[in-house]
């Protein structure tokens, strides 16, 4: 993996021979889709600077230098920024004047490349336009770029990804179908991977909530947990009782509307408990975000058939050195 990077006017210049690098990328509520590089003050080019790229040839990983920071006692220059996924999300996409919403229909490079028009001083070209076979209807109102697209493909008649690629001076764009590779490939141990996974303490399981009122006139409702994960007003349906039970306490003393009182607790208790995860870490580059894995590990009995949705690179290169690792984490 060789980290090339350009001037300020994007023309190719060398290798990043020594650094640092962590770059994350992924779902646009999920990653931060940005980076950190570090490089030795006496090892940098001096044209390597703020609103300069560096990328791996024909992959996503890369972005646009957006600030530095150097710090004396060690000579190390840090340059952080956007990566292009990034450089996306950092784009508002507002409807035309004198309409309610963005509206987008019809074939999906074509969506993409009018979603971008006049954007990105043309750094950013879309491939196969009129040619994806995949249609898109879809409708936004005030939301990031990147929030818009991943969308839009997602509830396109064929559910797909944005690929981004650096290629020929250019990031490339354009609507990929999802794979689902869970029923060919499940992750364990057995491949040599190393797997993260976390169970999160047992959660609460019985709801009191409040709402408007006072004294006996208080807006007010128990909420028991069932054996199916679904909740209940009859004490009789709860799965846990004794010194399994576990209350969390809901108030909202402006909730007059018993379903909404019952609707926005439930939601905050999930919220609250957490979820099981699961992290993978490969030591190459070889699935792509938002296709679907299925992975399990053994111990926890944690399993997912879940699309990836972010993806770390970390390491080092010392001239012909490298030390490359990228971690996967599938799910929201």
């Amino acid at each position: 993996m060789d980290f090339m990077y350009t001037d300020i006017n994007y023309n190719e210049l060398n290798y990043l021979s020594q650094c640092e690098v962590d770059i994350e990328i992924g779902k646009y509520n999920v990653a931060s889709n940005d980076f950190a590089l570090k490089i030795n003050a006496i090892e940098r080019d001096e044209n390597f600077d703020e609103g300069c790229l560096f990328y791996i040839d024909g992959t996503e990983w890369g972005g646009m230098v957006t600030s530095k920071e150097v710090d004396t006692s060690t000579m190390i220059i840090s340059f952080r920024g956007n990566t292009f996924r990034g450089m996306l999300e950092k784009e508002v996409l507002q409807p035309p004047i004198n309409n309610a919403y963005y509206v987008a229909n019809g074939e999906a490079n074509t969506i993409i490349e009018q979603a971008i028009k006049g954007k990105f001083d043309d750094l950013f070209v879309v491939d196969n336009v009129g040619l994806s076979d995949i249609k898109v209807k879809y409708q936004s109102r005030d939301i990031n770029l990147l929030e818009f697209l991943e969308k839009a493909l997602f509830y396109a008649d064929i559910p797909s990804r944005l690929e981004i690629r650096f290629e020929n001076g250019k990031v490339h764009l354009q609507a990929i179908p999802i794979v689902d590779l869970s029923e060919l490939l499940q992750y364990d141990r057995s491949y040599g991977l190393s797997l993260v996974a976390k169970t999160v303490e047992k959660g609460y399981n019985h709801i009191v909530a409040l709402g408007k009122g006072e004294l006996t006139e208080r807006l007010r409702t128990n909420l028991y947990l069932k054996d199916d994960g679904t909740w209940s007003t009859n004490p009789n349906d709860s799965a846990y009782k004794g010194l399994k039970r576990k209350t969390y306490l809901y108030e909202d003393t402006n909730q007059e509307d018993m379903t909404e009182l019952t609707n926005n607790a439930i939601t905050k208790v999930e919220e609250t408990n957490g979820t099981e995860s699961l992290t993978i870490n490969f030591s190459s580059d070889d699935a792509e975000l938002f296709e679907i894995v299925g992975a399990k590990e053994d111990i926890t009995g944690i399993s997912f058939k879940e699309q990836i949705t972010k993806k770390i690179l970390r390491g080092t290169m010392k001239k012909q050195i490298q030390n490359i690792k990228i971690e996967y984490k599938v799910g929201d």
